[in-house]
C-alpha cells in the first residue's frame, strides 16, 4: 500500500479566479450600459402625412407585414435612449417636433428587402391637375 498522502485539491485555481473577475466585470459593465447610462440609440416610428412631407411607405394589406403601430406611411426618428422617457405613450412626434427631446429625423431611403418605399409630397400643382384630370 501506498503511505503518500494526497494533497487537498484547490477549490480555485488562479485561472478560474481570473476568469469570474472578467466574467464579472463585464456583466457589471454591461449592466451600467444598458440599464444606468443608456447610451444607445432608439429608432421610433410616427405618422407620417405623405401629401405634406416625404415619408417612408409600406404595404399593410397583409397585417402580419405590419408592426403593431400600423402605419402605412410613416416617418422614423433616432434618439437617445436616455430620452425615451419623455414620449408619450411611446410616441415621440410631439417631443421631437417641439424639440423637447433630441431626434435626428432619418431620411428615407427605399427598402425593397422589408418592402418599404419612399413617397415625394404633392405640390399643388400636382394635386390641382389631378382634380381636373378627375373632373373631365
Amino acid at each position: 500500500m501506498d503511505n503518500k498522502k494526497l494533497a487537498p485539491k484547490k477549490l480555485f485555481s488562479p485561472f478560474s479566479v481570473f476568469a469570474l473577475i472578467v466574467f464579472s466585470s463585464v456583466i457589471i459593465s454591461n449592466f451600467y450600459f444598458f440599464y444606468f447610462k443608456k447610451d444607445y440609440e432608439f429608432i421610433v416610428e410616427s405618422f407620417c402625412d405623405s401629401t405634406l412631407e416625404q415619408c417612408f411607405e409600406r404595404d399593410c394589406t397583409n397585417p402580419d407585414d405590419c408592426p403593431a403601430n400600423g402605419f402605412s406611411t410613416f416617418k422614423r426618428y433616432s434618439l437617445n435612449a436616455n430620452d425615451f422617457q419623455y414620449c408619450e405613450n411611446e410616441d415621440c412626434t410631439l417631443a421631437c417636433e417641439s424639440e423637447q427631446i433630441e431626434c435626428e429625423q432619418i431620411e428615407c431611403e427605399p427598402d425593397p428587402e422589408f418592402g418599404e418605399n419612399c413617397t415625394s409630397p404633392v405640390s399643388e400643382s400636382e394635386s390641382i391637375s389631378e382634380e381636373v384630370v378627375e373632373e373631365e
